[in-house]
């Protein structure tokens, strides 16, 4: 392993436990990070209802929230919005993050001039709360 890789390496590992602990996921399909301020780890899996879930880990302070991935859209439908709303001609990365104790996506990609770009959507609804454009 890269000692660079290391920390997030170990984040995955715990944020992965304390999703098992606290949400009783069984199955870890996706890890995430997020860093708008805050940091914060998210992992997706199925619990032990067989409902899949989203579980946030604040870096700081360890604060967990459970979300139940049904009430809210999808990682493919987040960037289906940015596709149809801002046509990126790349995507770099999505993750989760809490603004407000609510959910939301945070999609980074590459524009139609090869600029980077940050657009932050709703996790309930998928309305476009902030945009970050042309870095």
């Amino acid at each position: 392993m890269h000692t660079a890789e290391r920390p997030m390496t170990i984040a995955r590992a715990q944020t992965e436990t304390i999703a098992k602990k606290y949400a009783g996921v069984r199955d870890v399909n996706s890890f995430y990070t997020s860093n708008l301020g805050k940091t914060y780890y998210s992992v997706s899996g199925v619990d032990n209802k067989n409902k899949n879930v989203f579980v946030i880990v604040a870096k700081k302070g360890g604060t967990v929230t459970v979300i139940n991935a049904a009430s809210g859209i999808s990682e493919q439908q987040a960037k289906n919005v940015i596709s149809q709303r801002k046509h990126p001609s790349k995507f770099n990365g999505i993750s989760l993050t809490l603004i407000k104790s609510k959910p939301y996506w945070v999609v980074s990609y590459m524009n139609s001039k090869g600029r980077l770009c940050f657009t932050t959507i709703s996790f309930k609804n998928g309305t476009i709360y902030k945009s970050i454009e042309n870095i």
